[in-house]
């Protein structure tokens, strides 16, 4: 027996030794060449989680291989939180500083002191854009003329009257510069900027456009949406009457392109680094001086990411092929750098690894077959919502109606009552639910959250999450009766319910923004969908849980199937789904932040901008915000269940 299992760990030790050098081998080993400069110094380059970012950086990584430093694995973040890490010397490079724009950033991740701006990667155009239809007709060619309600009322997607202008991400300078021509121009009463994820806005406004709507949006470029929507033939830049800012010393010459007055910084892409790691490795700085990309390659780029090539390996190849196409120029930066170029251009011939190649052979192919062919579902699954949008949207906004009419009644009732009268009876009516304690606490948080300047965006925020609870209710529970009454629908229904709480709610945002709009409407449907498996599961739990005794003591006092579950069922299971109740607030509540990506107000919003522009203060408020209303909700709740309960 012992000489059995010895002969069994001598096997499984040799076997693992086999597959240890199997992969050794077909890796290979890497050498180092101790004539470069890099000396194989490892360097942790940073790139935005802006996913076209990732193609200059890799671009700066082979070159930064090439004089033989080692890169380590790319870490993406949001921009405060990377220029954070990099003044911090968790990372030592990023080469995505949008130069004047992101100095605000910049200043307070520590400036000059930590960090060091550097090289022009390429230029950056920026502007407001209409669709060419629509400025012909109307000869719009001014953001001013968007004075007159006749103009801004052809740009109306949501019925108030207001142009809806397509905003950037809140915190970035772009917003504070919208928000600023607002004033300066005078069209406050006429414009309003829909704020959240810029992606998932631009989508919305697209599908409305190919739908022959009006199009008024915020526009960079380098971008896909150049490739989409050409300047002259689908689109045109807007000029403003003068240049106003609210960054210092700025003239028309710094925000005009050939002749017209974009009315924004027309800036650079740089790279931005830790002062103290550059001053180390001066090859690195002298490097990233010299790096240049085509405005029109980078255009090129992000349009084969929007095309679906945006995984990292794909954004890596690409980077290797557009060195092998400019290799004069790249070689060119080496040599400049290292004196003895021959050995470094022929080093640099062969760029990057081929893990990522197409035609992979001998081990590669035994160890990693995942390689020989990926299943292209996304594609599949983008090809299914556009069928979905082209063909069955007006479907999906008529269900917008019912949720937009109990959300207006709901916010305007909160918003129509003075804040002191609300505090009030919005306490009286705590302290009569859940006693005394509760209710000077609801008084006392919601006295806090006046006087933090954030009644208005905590009302916003309650009509949103009451709506959404409202309509889980309406669905939750009968399809929770309905999984309880039948085991084969539950089996059935299980799948969707998993897929509900484990799906992570970013992925499903696009979609609801494509077939809905943008907007707290969307907002209300995509929180829905997330607070509300609780409800069902809570419901068919608390019905399966009613004593079969008791439900044998009905069928024998004569009971209808339809009596046993109204009169001894429900409400016998009533304590269990106010437990779903109470979960299905505190996860609508908790969507709050990621709603405010598709221009959805209120407390999510505040932190959102707080995130964006690095402000600690501004998104710990937000968040202290929905914390305290989040504690006052869950109080309610539970209340309501324990008393049902006695």
């Amino acid at each position: 027996m012992i000489k059995q299992r010895l002969k069994k760990s001598v096997l499984l030790v040799l076997t693992t030794i086999f597959l240890i050098g199997l992969i050794s081998f077909s890796s290979g080993a890497q050498t180092t060449n101790s004539a470069l400069p890099g000396n194989a110094i490892t360097i942790r380059s940073g790139t935005s989680d802006w996913i076209e970012d990732f193609f200059q950086t890799e671009i700066v990584n082979i070159g930064l291989g090439r004089l033989g430093y080692k890169t380590a694995p790319l870490v993406a973040v949001a921009y405060p939180a990377l220029y954070t890490a990099i003044a911090n010397g968790d990372l030592d490079i990023a080469p995505v500083f949008g130069d004047p724009g992101h100095n605000e950033f910049y200043k307070n991740a520590g400036g000059e002191k930590k960090l060091e701006k550097l090289g022009l990667l390429f230029p950056i155009i920026q502007g407001y854009q209409i669709d060419k239809k629509t400025a012909d007709k109307y000869g719009i060619t001014n953001l001013q003329q968007f004075q007159d309600p006749k103009i801004a009322q052809l740009f109306d997607s949501d019925g108030d009257g207001k142009a809806d202008l397509v905003g950037c991400d809140p915190g970035w300078s772009c917003e504070l510069e919208m928000k600023h021509h607002l004033d300066a121009y005078k069209l406050r009463d006429t414009v309003e900027i829909n704020q959240g994820n810029y992606t998932a806005l631009l989508a919305d406004a697209l599908t409305r456009y190919k739908q022959g709507k009006p199009f008024f949006s915020y526009a960079h470029s380098p971008f896909w949406l150049g490739q989409v929507l050409k300047v002259g033939q689908d689109v045109i830049w807007l000029e403003v009457p003068f240049t106003a800012s609210n960054i210092e010393n700025l003239t028309a010459k710094d925000t005009s392109v050939n002749g017209k007055n974009l009315g924004m910084v027309q800036g650079k892409y740089r790279v931005i680094a830790n002062k103290e790691f550059l001053a180390k490795n001066p090859s690195v700085k002298h490097f990233l001086e010299l790096v240049e990309i085509p405005y029109e390659d980078m255009i090129q780029e992000s349009y084969r990411i929007k095309n679906g090539e945006n995984k990292p390996q794909d954004i890596r190849r690409h980077a290797e092929e557009w060195v092998k196409q400019n290799q004069d120029v790249f070689d060119g930066w080496l040599a400049q750098i290292n004196q003895s170029s021959n050995n470094l251009v022929e080093n640099s011939s062969n760029i990057g690894n081929n893990t990522n190649s197409k035609n992979p052979q001998g081990l590669n192919i035994l160890l990693n077959p995942f390689q020989l062919y990926t299943i292209p579902l996304d594609k599949w699954i983008t090809g299914g919502i556009n069928f979905l949008v082209d063909n069955f949207r007006p479907f999906f906004q008529t269900i917008r109606i019912p949720i937009s009419w109990v959300l207006t009644q709901i916010r305007g009732l909160l918003l129509a009552i003075p804040p002191l009268i609300s505090l009030l009876l919005i306490s009286l009516m705590t302290w009569k639910i859940a006693g005394q304690s509760i209710g000077i606490y609801s008084l006392l948080a919601l006295t806090l959250i006046g006087f933090l300047g954030l009644w208005e965006a905590a009302m916003v925020t309650l009509a949103l999450v009451v709506t959404a609870v409202i309509f889980c209710i309406i669905v939750g529970i009968p399809l929770g009766v309905a999984c309880a009454r039948s085991d084969r629908f539950e089996q059935a229904f299980r799948p969707l319910l998993d897929a509900m709480q484990t799906l992570p709610t970013f992925v499903y945002l696009v979609p609801v923004v494509m077939l809905f709009g943008i907007g707290e409407v969307p907002g209300v449907i995509a929180t829905i969908i997330y607070a509300l498996p609780p409800l069902i599961r809570f419901t068919n739990l608390g019905i399966r849980q009613v004593s079969a005794d008791v439900v044998e003591a009905a069928y024998a006092f004569g009971s209808t199937p339809g009596q046993i579950l109204w009169e001894v069922q429900i409400p016998l299971a009533i304590p269990t789904i106010l437990a779903g109740v109470n979960q299905t607030v505190l996860f609508a509540l908790g969507m709050s932040v990621i709603a405010s990506m598709i221009a959805v107000p209120g407390l999510g919003l505040t932190v959102l901008q707080g995130m964006g522009r690095l402000d600690v203060g501004m998104a710990a408020v937000g968040g202290l915000g929905i914390v305290l209303l989040a504690i006052l909700l869950d109080r309610i709740t539970q209340a309501m269940g324990k008393s049902n309960n006695s």
